[in-house]
């Protein structure tokens, strides 16, 4: 294998590549080059190392597939990030990254002309590319870190001249479609060449219920209906009447906000909940389906510009550099209306009755007397969420009418180099190759994600909200203000948390027969209940290479010894600034500094700070600092840096005419006393005529991210299955002991490449056996749903014991209450902590498949090509946190996987092909196959047995005499959906397609 890296590559490639003329169809003259997983000249056919080339001229027969829709064509590729969409992670929104091997994508490293790039490829200058290649092999040995799964190197054009321009619309069904438009020019055919292009693509928005799978949801009186968008956390709810305040709080329920006066009063009844979408759970949770709400893809626009300078400065000496810049933004990726509630202001734990409504709130008022109570001073939801049913009609814009995030990604980098031989005046040294470059990368990556601030809530439903609001607090000895004569006065507004106050479930159009009018919440006071939680992180590297190659002089059988040696540097920084006191840490609990509360008779009133319950000061702020949102925790800003350096060196040894080994060495140090050595061994031999035989062996390394800070804490949603499918938060824990996660690779393969059935007939077939194993892998050690299926493990999800001797695992456990055998998961737990750290490694392996077979058919020439992955294995081992055994090992194979948020692994992914030739036009039929992976989840799930995923697809290409070109594309001709699946849109979105057909047609005109 041959590669493009730390230093014979980027120049390399491009100084000997040639540039194809604009509609040429004819294969390339090969040369050697340096191809990806080397640093010494060879061609792709001689490769010992298994990489996938694919030509321009490949994916234009293919109608140009988008970053993303390339991503996901790969078989070697796993769940693959960058759907323009919720669920796919927002802050990744339309940033496509790659998954090799299904190992993660921080495995896979990605390179632009064999130099390092952000693992965001936004800025990968599409319409200036030449080919793409992937090794689908382990490249720590020649790259270093981050190589364990793969290398996608992009490779643009060398020695353009002229002026091309491109477009491309795509029709879909639902929405404005989406499109691109994109323009490349060149100037120089003598010694120096400049190339620069620039390019925009746009994806209009898809609602999630203008896709029929979506709506396996809505009904959930259907028998099979898909509970996966279901909350049982909802803005519906059953209120506890309570009697007097206490004079002086105590931290708990009755303590805080009086006794029950009578027993928990429904909000609504079987058929009101019914009548805006609802599912009756019991007469406190009118459940409700968020996906409404929701969309298959947002609006996102995408900004491209790259140039490049080639240049010959002495007949040795070549200067290579290139700027590529990528901006990514979308105006809203929106979600629910509100964020579930899972804690609040209350000096009481867990997340319910966390807030209080007194009876002087008309609104509570008004509840009373519809329902007949008497005597209640006031009311305390069971659980609750601030928006649900009625959407939100504030934050949306005329959008939508849910909460929307906003993301912005920038990504920029600059690369130059020297490479050249040196000449007769070095001496000894004459004859040695030589490459130099420095690349920096930077990207600068802002999103928002709102969430509710908890005591706003509280203050509104005492009548003191809205950013108008300035009444004195009148009694210290309670948070909140405590001014009964300035309820709803001068600014200060209520808030209406019962049904009467929406009219309609707005997406669906469903009336709400309990809505009074007049009674809405005003938008002014709903936006001041949210937080943007806007966050900026700015991620800076620089890498200098520095490699030598050459001969050596000495000569076996099969030709000179070849060698490359040499070092890399590298230093990364990560920052990231978040302005907002609420979300920055400077406000660590839920109530602000500034105001006091007493807890118990005869204590002081304080200020909350994070202290554990048992101690006196205690005022509702647990030690982990939860912040004063309703479910994700502060962020306090982060920086970290980290420097690297490494030594290399690598041999070609032909030791016959058909044998050629390569072996290569490299040791690492990274800042904080880390280090490893790795290395690889790889071969070559040509058995016969048209059989040829590879394999390698090597060792890869992965150090922890930079940003694992030693017992850092973050808080992320996590939808849980025993919980009714709720989002529920999850704590992951930094472990203090984090140490490189390490892995060894070997593959084995055969080539065969001989004529067909007829002499003019070319049949290629490869066959590689991959092996993967890792150990040490740095991730979560337990997931929380495992965690949770653990605890509830009785019938029906249940718990069996409250005993922490007999399940450690009930320490990790935020309950609600009192934890008691027999309560259901249901409502039971606001949140689940983990460890991040070093856990099981993984075990994949299986075979890639490559088959072509050319013949000439007519007055043209027929291709039919097959490639495919078929995984064999696919296991992680043994999991134990807290001296309990949360796996034993986990079979993933041919499973969803949602115990690892839904990473699917298919057995089989195939992609068949016939391709025919014909003068200037040029016709591909596509067959797309993805094999069916079951659900792992206890019980029968949506989508239980899951279904083969195929899609057909027709690509017509028509090349006219002036340099224009015209492509028509239908995608998923047979309209397929894909396949069902229980989570929330009702399919996998990090391997399938919601778009149904589509159909493409796009124009490319060379000037």
């Amino acid at each position: 294998m041959k590669s493009a890296f730390n230093g014979a590559s980027a120049a390399a490639i491009l100084a000997c590549l040639a540039a194809s003329p604009a509609w040429s169809q004819q294969p390339a003259q090969v040369e050697e080059v340096v191809v990806t997983g080397s640093h010494i000249r060879g061609t792709p056919e001689d490769a010992a190392l298994p990489v996938e080339v694919f030509t321009q001229a490949d994916l234009e027969a293919r109608g140009a597939p988008t970053a993303l829709e390339f991503a996901k064509s790969l078989t070697i590729s796993g769940p693959t990030t960058g759907e323009s969409y919720y669920f796919g992670g927002p802050a990744l929104t339309g940033s496509v990254t790659y998954n090799l091997r299904g190992l993660g994508s921080d495995k896979t490293l990605v390179l632009l002309n064999g130099r390092r790039m952000d693992i965001n490829t936004a800025n990968i200058p599409s319409i200036a590319l030449s080919r793409t290649e992937v090794l689908k092999d382990g490249a720590a040995v020649i790259y270093g870190a981050d190589a364990t799964g793969g290398v996608v190197n992009f490779i643009t054009r060398e020695r353009f001249v002229g002026l091309e321009a491109q477009a491309q619309y795509k029709y879909i069904d639902g929405s404005k479609g989406d499109y691109s438009v994109g323009v490349m020019g060149g100037v120089g055919e003598g010694d120096v060449n400049f190339l620069w292009s620039a390019e925009y693509e746009h994806r209009s928005r898809l609602h999630a219920l203008e896709r029929g799978f979506t709506h396996d949801s809505l009904d959930p009186m259907r028998t099979g209906y898909n509970p996966a968008p279901w909350s049982t956390l909802t803005n519906l709810a059953g209120w506890q009447p309570r009697g007097a305040l206490p004079a002086i709080p105590t931290a708990t329920a009755n303590g805080e906000f009086g006794a029950p006066v009578g027993g928990i009063v429904s909000d609504f009844t079987p058929a009101s909940c019914a009548a805006v979408g609802g599912r009756y759970d019991n007469n406190f949770t009118c459940a409700y389906n968020y996906i409404p709400y929701y969309n298959l893809v947002e609006n996102t626009d995408t900004y491209r510009v790259y140039a490049q300078l080639n240049a010959r400065l002495t007949e040795d000496m070549e200067f290579h550099a290139d700027f590529s810049y990528g901006q990514v933004t979308v105006p809203q990726v929106f979600g629910s209306p509100a964020q579930p509630m899972v804690r609040g202001p209350a000096m009481a734990t867990g997340s319910v009755f966390q807030f209080y409504v007194p009876i002087s709130n008309p609104h509570a008022a008004a509840f009373a007397a519809r329902n007949g109570i008497v005597g209640a001073e006031g009311f305390t939801p069971v659980t609750w969420r601030l928006l649900g049913h009625g959407g939100n009609l504030a934050l949306g814009d005329g959008e939508g009418f849910g909460v929307p995030d906003k993301i912005d990604n920038q990504v920029w980098r600059v690369s130059a180099g020297l490479k050249g031989e040196f000449g007769d005046w070095a001496g000894p040294a004459s004859g040695i190759g030589y490459d130099f470059a420095v690349t920096y990368n930077q990207s600068t990556l802002f999103n928002t994600h709102p969430d509710t601030i908890g005591y706003r809530v509280q203050q509104a439903l005492n009548g003191f909200g809205g950013p108008g609001c300035n009444a004195p607090d009148l009694d210290p000895a309670r948070f909140g203000t405590q001014n009964p004569g300035a309820a709803g006065q001068n600014g200060c507004m209520w808030w209406n948390p019962f049904s009467t106050g929406f009219a309609e479930q707005p997406v669906r159009g469903l009336a709400n027969p309990n809505h009074v009018a007049g009674t809405e919440n005003p938008a002014e006071l709903v936006r001041w209940m949210f937080d943007p939680r806007a966050a900026e992180t700015v991620n800076h590297s620089v890498t200098a290479d520095l490699v030598f190659n050459g001969r050596t002089g000495i000569s076996l059988p099969g030709g000179e010894i070849g060698w490359a040696a040499g070092a890399q540097l590298r230093y990364f920084e990560t920052r990231q600034t978040i302005d907002s006191p609420l979300f920055n840490g400077s406000t660590p609990c839920e109530w602000p500094s500034g105001t006091t509360s007493a807890n118990g008779p005869g204590s002081p009133n304080l200020e909350a700070n994070p202290l554990p319950t048992t101690d006196p000061n205690f005022r509702g702020c647990t030690p982990d600092s939860p912040g004063p949102f309703v479910l994700f925790a502060p962020d306090l800003p982060d920086y970290a840096d980290r420097q690297q350096y490494s030594f290399f060196g690598e041999v070609d040894l032909p030791l016959l005419d058909t044998l050629n080994i390569q072996a290569a060495v490299r040791h690492e140090e990274f800042s904080g006393g880390l280090g490893a050595t790795v290395y690889k061994v790889a071969g070559k031999w040509d058995v016969f005529g048209p059989l040829s035989v590879r394999g390698s062996y090597g060792t890869n390394y992965q150090t922890p991210p930079i940003t694992a800070v030693p017992g850092q804490v973050s808080i992320a949603a996590r939808n849980y299955t025993v919980a009714g499918s709720n989002w529920l938060a999850a704590q992951f824990i930094t472990d203090d002991n984090l140490k490189p996660e390490t892995a060894k690779a070997w593959n084995a393969g055969a080539i065969w490449q001989s004529r067909g059935f007829s002499p003019d007939h070319d049949f290629r077939l490869i066959v590689d056996y991959f092996d993967i194993r890792t150990k040490d892998q740095i991730g979560q050690i337990a997931d929380p749903n495992q965690i949770a299926n653990l605890v509830f493990n009785g019938p029906g999800g249940t718990i069996t014991t409250c005993d922490p001797a007999a399940q450690p695992l009930l320490q990790r456990v935020t309950f609600n209450g009192t934890c008691a055998v027999g309560m259901s998961a249901v409502g039971a737990f606001s949140s689940i902590s983990t460890r991040f750290g070093n856990g099981p490694g993984q075990t994949t392996n299986g075979f890639d498949i490559q088959a072509d077979y050319n013949m000439p058919v007519g007055a043209g020439d027929l291709t039919l090509s097959l490639t495919a992955t078929k995984i064999t294995e696919l296991k992680t081992g043994s999991t134990e946190l807290d001296g309990v055994v949360v796996s034993t090992g986990d079979d993933r194979l041919g499973t969803l996987n949602f115990a690892t948020f839904a990473q699917a692994a298919p057995e089989w992914r195939a992609n068949l092909a016939a391709n025919y030739r014909m003068d200037r036009q040029n016709f591909r039929l596509g067959v797309n196959f993805v094999s069916a992976v079951t659900d792992e989840r206890p019980g029968i799930q949506y989508g239980e047995e899951g279904e083969d995923w195929i899609t057909v697809d027709f690509t017509y290409r028509l090349e006219l005499d002036d340099g224009m070109a015209l492509t028509a594309t239908v995608a998923n001709i047979l309209d397929r959906d894909p396949p069902p699946a229980q989570e929330e849109f009702g399919y996998d979105p990090w391997t399938g397609n919601p778009l149904g057909r589509t159909i493409e047609v796009g124009v490319r005109k060379a000037f």
